[in-house]
């Protein structure tokens, strides 16, 4: 299993996603599933360097991060000094009440627990949102391409901003996104060792299923096809 010392340099090059458009159109299609109300709690659960968070705090009545790693919460403090987010492991119990979030949303987390782990973490996920609530997860799957994210993301960029524009962004950005190859490669031999457990088609489906989520959706492709995302309501 990967250690906190290995989080605290990803989450370092993490941001460099803010710039991939597969990763933008990522956070808008949460931010979409989400449906936010001004008065909604939301709970970010793995909220990371907070991206999302500060792009819908002020869409809902209060919004609540935890992530496991320091150098994340950190990172996040960096960008919004109020932001309400706790380092806690999410594998243990959550620090809150039964039926306290009126929405979830958790992003590229779950997979990086054991089968086991996550049954426990979504039944927890289940006993802090309230009745009718609704949550919304998204997970990269099984065998997924970090290269296929990257080389979309240039395909789009050139479409968009042109070749000279994009090939000067690739030059800028290269040290950061070699980082990101790197640890995303470490990650993905993790998966191969059982130490997390990445989902294949449908698997997500069932597993809110299995832990009392109601009218889930249709699983959708996101982030480039490379990852899969369902809601839910309990």
């Amino acid at each position: 299993m990967l250690n906190e010392k290995f989080w605290e340099k990803y989450f370092r090059v993490y941001d460099v996603l803010n710039i991939v458009i597969p990763y933008q159109e990522l956070i808008s299609e949460l931010e979409k599933e989400l449906d936010l109300k001004l008065d909604d709690i939301v709970f970010d659960i793995g909220s990371g360097t907070g991206n999302l968070m500060v792009r819908i705090k002020d869409k809902c009545k209060e919004i609540i991060g935890i992530d496991y790693s320091e150098e994340g919460v950190k990172t996040h403090k960096s960008k919004d000094p109020v932001a309400k987010v706790i380092l806690h492991d999410i594998t243990k119990r959550f620090p809150f009440p039964d039926n306290y979030f009126s929405k979830i949303v958790s992003n590229n987390t779950i997979y990086t627990l054991t089968k086991e782990q996550q049954i426990r973490t979504l039944l927890e996920m289940y006993r802090v949102l309230k009745s009718g609530g609704k949550i919304v997860i998204s997970n990269v799957k099984k065998n997924y391409s970090p290269f296929k994210i990257y080389f979309t993301h240039i395909n789009n960029n050139i479409k968009k901003e042109g070749f000279l524009k994009t090939i000067s962004l690739i030059i800028r950005m290269i040290v950061p996104t070699l980082k990101m190859f790197y640890y995303n490669n470490k990650i993905k031999k993790s998966g191969l060792m059982d130490h997390y457990h990445f989902l294949s088609l449908e698997e997500q489906k069932e597993l809110l299923r299995n832990t009392g989520f109601r009218n889930v959706s249709e699983t959708k492709y996101v982030f480039a096809n490379q990852a899969f995302l369902n809601s839910a309501y309990k």
